[in-house]
């Protein structure tokens, strides 16, 4: 004998198969725009031929002001770094603490300096001939924007890795007193910490990766506005961003081959493309 079925867990089989078609059909929707967008976006060497194409007749002001840049941080730095070791010889925990505030204050400084060769990249990249004093352009503008942006990046970092860090030295601190077996357990455990914590520092470093660049081109962001876009412009393109630095591992192994003089051409090379990645990001964002 036929059973009939009852009209309304029909229509509520037809209703939830046709809900979950929908539902698939949005998500793959969703999916193939996101991919559709992101063919969009230039190719690796299409980013890298068009940051040639900037550094020509540029590379000179720009590595010149790299070397700069380097010169005033080492000199600010020789300083804090013998007071540490100072420190650490005649056991006076206030120079210590005197010679890590002053180091934390030249790398600063020098996250500033870099920034402002970042200003000089993007100029660059928009076909306007960088200055040497373009080096100067964070100190002039708003300062205390790059360094709270700067500042809030070194405490995500210091938060990633506190708890492998933590644990693995207080495995080492407490080695003498456990067997083997615990001092084995609580180090492997801060090894692991370790690692999920330089993941995650690894996944948020590449999501506000592009703030520096978003402060430099509206200046009128709030540190957090700039962090939030950043992380919104760099949603499932952070893996994009991480192999294209991964393309430069042959240059990188070239500039060691030359004894780092390489790197005079490589790091402006590789800062230009990254400027290009951003311009390509904003454009189709």
């Amino acid at each position: 004998m036929n059973k009939k079925i009852h009209p309304q867990r029909y229509n509520l089989v037809s209703s939830i198969g046709s809900d979950s078609f929908i539902f698939a059909f949005s998500l793959f929707s969703h999916y193939f725009n996101r991919l559709e967008h992101d063919i969009n976006m230039k190719s690796f060497a299409d980013l890298k031929a068009n940051a040639r194409s900037a550094l020509l007749g540029r590379y000179s002001v720009l590595i010149g002001a790299g070397i700069l840049a380097w010169l005033i941080a080492a000199l600010l730095e020789i300083p804090f770094s013998r007071m540490l070791q100072e420190g650490f010889y005649y056991i006076h925990i206030f120079r210590v603490i005197w010679a890590y505030a002053g180091m934390l204050f030249v790398g600063l400084i020098g996250a500033l300096f870099n920034i402002g060769i970042t200003h000089m990249h993007m100029e660059s990249a928009r076909d306007i001939r960088p200055q040497f004093s373009d080096l100067l352009y964070p100190f002039r503008n708003r300062p205390d924007k790059f360094i709270g942006c700067e500042l809030i990046l070194i405490l995500i970092s210091f938060v990633c890795t506190l708890p492998g860090a933590a644990v693995s030295a207080i495995a080492a601190l407490r080695s003498t007193v456990l067997t083997s077996l615990v001092l084995n357990s609580q180090l492997i455990t801060g090894l692991i910490l370790l690692a999920i914590g330089f993941v995650v520092q690894l996944i948020l470093g590449l999501a506000f990766s592009q703030a520096t660049y978003l402060l430099l081109d509206h200046p009128d962001y709030r540190v957090l506005e700039a962090l939030r876009e950043s992380f919104r412009l760099m949603k499932g393109r952070k893996l994009r961003y991480f192999l294209l630095q991964l393309s430069f591992i042959g240059w990188w192994l070239l500039g060691i081959l030359t004894l780092g003089l390489g790197f005079l051409w490589i790091i402006p090379y590789m800062l230009q493309t990254n400027t290009q990645f951003y311009l390509n990001l904003k454009e189709f964002s």
